[in-house]
């Protein structure tokens, strides 16, 4: 375009491209898992947190033994429960979501304890936060510590009540956002 002077100017116009490309995707592999890409920042802080905390594994179908059946059922179970909630599905292991109002998305990640607490193979649990610091990097933020058995059912982020929840059989939680700070609630049945 030429302005009066004659001179060519050139009109750039932006868009938010960058957040597109490092979106989290979920795709069904051929075996019936859930497979979830995470951004490149997001990889790194879990990698970090596995290396500052060496007795925790990130729980999924994998990790916590569950056969391909019982993975699937547990998926199944989940699936409804996402549906039930009118919730976004994403992962029975991962949800991510602008919880905190932050430029990149935060992301909720259960973890758990690689040796037995107990006679019944309890598990140490923590459900880490990973909190953006700048754009697609994060800090871990542990929301909620408990003890419970190597299950762990699933998590959605449920849109009506704001709060990430996430259960198995005898224990459930929630964590939310109160304006400052990732809060977590424990419950457990019998």
């Amino acid at each position: 375009m030429k302005n009066r002077a004659g001179t060519i100017t050139f009109v750039v116009i932006l868009t938010c491209v960058l957040p597109a490309l490092w979106a989290q995707r979920v795709e069904n592999s051929s075996d019936g898992h859930r497979l979830v890409t995470l951004t490149a920042g997001q990889q790194v802080a879990i990698a970090q947190f596995l290396k500052a905390h060496p007795n925790f594994v990130q729980a999924d179908c994998t990790t916590l033994g569950l056969a391909l059946s019982d993975c699937k059922e547990a998926d199944q179970e989940w699936r409804q429960a996402v549906e039930g909630a009118k919730a976004t599905p994403q992962s029975p292991y991962a949800v991510w979501g602008n919880y905190s109002h932050h430029q990149s998305p935060d992301l909720v990640i259960p973890f758990f304890g690689k040796t037995s607490v107990n006679n019944w193979g309890w598990r140490d649990w923590e459900i880490v936060v990973f909190e953006p610091t700048a754009l697609d990097q994060y800090k871990p933020v542990t929301a909620v510590k408990g003890t419970w058995g190597v299950c762990f059912d699933g998590m959605l982020y449920h849109p009506v009540r704001k709060q990430v929840e996430f259960w198995c059989k005898s224990m459930g939680g929630s964590i939310r956002w109160n304006g400052t700070a990732f809060l977590g609630r424990l419950a457990k049945g019998d």
